[in-house]
């Protein structure tokens, strides 16, 4: 199967790429190289934003399913200071829109059978933001509405919306879509959760101390789990959404003992079957972090307060 993954030097691609490399004719493309090129790997240094259609149309010549991960940050220097406040993120995320455009249609142009897109967890983060931390609620699922109290996550709600009439075949022809809401791809440092440890800087309400440690217990990702999504996305067969249209929402995260995310949909629709569970491998943190009989230690989940 020949892929095409964008934002190749990005983390999130090169944690999947060891889920794709084998047994696939794979194209990487990014505006700067990866730091790590398999063997027989084909990069190519292209802007998706700024490219040529024809230079496009050549990158997905006969690309059976494209992974993209590619994403303009706001912080970019030549976009926005690094940490804008969220009213100023706007242009940067409404251009990752346009961009997700751009590959939908040259996938559509192109004959791609599947677009598995890297959205994220904030496409519906109003539901942690407001209901998980105030225990409103324990678990969100991928089939409640994408609300998101910010920009950035309206983006990614964007990028699932935008991606459906492609499914329905509203263009011509059926396109595949798996939409994954990725956690937190990153190694859990409980330094920044101990008690007098200053909160992560953030323009978001976030909680602190033990919440932030629960939550950031729920959200984990490990690396092998994530190779093993990205296989999942791009291999399942016979993938089957909503109104038997190809549109697959899907949350991206280990099976994490206090997760308040749903794997559904990943396990049944793409047979995801995770290996990894934050709370065995981050055992000791829990027992120092937690076991300390404070209120806010408390529970599964936990408040805004920390």
């Amino acid at each position: 199967m020949k892929l095409l993954i964008t934002g190749a030097a990005g983390h999130v691609a090169t944690l999947a790429l060891p889920g794709l490399v084998d047994g696939h004719d794979l194209t990487l493309t990014d505006r700067r190289e990866p730091r790590h090129l398999p063997a027989g790997v084909r990069f190519q240094a292209l802007d998706l934003l700024q490219a040529g259609d024809a230079d496009l149309a050549a990158l997905f010549r006969d690309v059976e399913v494209v992974v993209h991960c590619a994403y303009v940050p706001s912080g970019q220097p030549e976009v926005y200071s690094p940490q804008p406040p969220q009213i100023e993120r706007f242009d940067a995320e409404f251009a990752n829109i346009g961009m997700a455009q751009r590959i939908y249609r040259h996938a559509l142009q192109a004959g791609v059978r599947r677009v598995v897109m890297a959205s994220s967890n904030h496409a519906a983060d109003w539901y942690e933001h407001e209901q998980v931390h105030r225990r409103r609620r324990d678990m969100v699922y991928p089939t409640d509405l994408p609300l998101a109290d910010n920009f950035y996550g309206w983006a990614k709600a964007s990028y699932e919306l935008l991606a459906f009439p492609y499914a329905c075949g509203t263009f011509g022809r059926r396109v595949e879509m798996v939409m994954l809401r990725i956690g937190s791809p990153y190694p859990i440092d409980a330094s920044r959760y101990a008690p007098g440890a200053p909160p992560a800087a953030s323009s978001l309400t976030r909680p602190s101390g033990p919440a932030a440690f629960k939550r950031a217990l729920g959200a984990f990702l490990s690396a092998r789990d994530c190779a093993a999504l990205f296989r999942c996305a791009t291999q399942a067969e016979g993938l089957v959404g909503t109104g038997e249209v190809p549109w697959v929402v899907a949350y991206g995260i280990s099976d994490n003992t206090r997760a308040f995310w749903s794997l559904e949909s990943a396990r049944r629709q793409l047979g995801y079957a995770p290996e990894d569970d934050s709370e065995v491998i981050y055992a000791a943190d829990v027992r120092r972090l937690l076991m300390d009989g404070s209120p806010d230690a408390a529970g599964r989940l936990g408040p805004l307060r920390g």
